[in-house]
């Protein structure tokens, strides 16, 4: 038995189909159906069964399922005892929109459960990264939170709500009559994906302002804000010494932001090390 063909079963039963296991296990699928194939061959029954979807776990193999998490886990415990690093780096997806200090806190706080592992992170939107931590492409995700899919986990570590960001020289410390925005110059983030909801609180203000920029940039909406170009919906998590985050009331857009993965996945170590956070 082999324990590459162990790591291989895991990945298809977690991916939910070959193709995707593959993808996860970084070899073709040719060489993973192989792989399970032998495993199969050795145990003396099947794992899996092929269905219009992917594959569907047999008793045996939701009993064997269970087993291989556990050696896999071991594994890493004995990777992390022997103080080298462990093989491929863990793959972070990140949403964009999530303040930079705060993806910088939990990347840190990532790395410090396991200083031996490489990282690796990448940035995409919301559908983007639930798809990918599906797929296998990231093996977990900071990201806002919804529901969870099916044999998916999450770990909530903050909540953020839509404001409205405008100048501090503008808009000295003090009450802000919403009738002062009237007509005002409204930056927007395109790629904010509350944008369709945030528009109520202008809508709850009785605000009508005249867009005059679009941006996928938080940090260049954050700089004109400052500058004193227009404001801006975006979340008050987002900091900047010259801009002021105003809390509409009546209009509550909230956000959970944590890390989502999915159970078992990162060899099984992202379950015990996630659960300690």
């Amino acid at each position: 038995m082999d324990f590459k063909h162990i790591r291989y079963f895991v990945a298809v039963a977690e991916a939910g189909s070959f193709s995707a296991g593959a993808r996860r296990a970084f070899v073709t699928q040719p060489t993973l159906s192989a792989a399970i194939a032998s495993l199969e061959a050795g145990l003396g029954f099947a794992l899996l069964e092929r269905h219009a979807r992917g594959v569907r776990l047999t008793p045996k193999g939701e009993e064997a399922l269970e087993t291989s998490r556990a050696i896999l886990r071991q594994t890493e415990r004995l990777k992390a005892a022997s103080g080298k690093p462990s093989g491929r780096p863990l793959r972070l997806g990140i949403l964009p929109t999530i303040a930079p200090a705060f993806v910088a806190q939990c990347i840190g706080r990532l790395r410090a459960l396991e200083p031996g592992r490489s990282w690796r992170t990448e940035d995409a939107p919301l559908a983007k990264l639930r798809e990918r931590l599906t797929s296998g492409r990231y093996d977990v995700i900071l990201t806002a939170l919804g529901s969870p899919a099916r044999g998916h986990r999450q770990l909530e570590l903050t909540a953020d709500r839509q404001a409205l960001a405008v100048s501090a020289r503008a808009f000295p410390r003090g009450p802000v009559s919403p009738e002062i925005l009237a007509g005002q110059p409204l930056i927007v983030r395109v790629h904010c994906e509350q944008l369709q909801s945030a528009s109520r609180i202008l809508d709850a203000w009785k605000v009508r302002p005249r867009v005059v920029a679009q941006t996928d940039s938080d940090a260049r909406a954050l700089a004109m804000v400052a500058a004193g170009l227009g404001f801006c919906l975006m979340p008050d998590s987002f900091e900047h010494p010259e801009v002021r985050m105003l809390r509409p009331e009546g209009v509550e857009l909230t956000r959970r932001l944590g890390f989502e993965w999915v159970k078992g996945g990162g060899d099984g170590w992202l379950d015990r090390a996630l659960d300690g956070l």
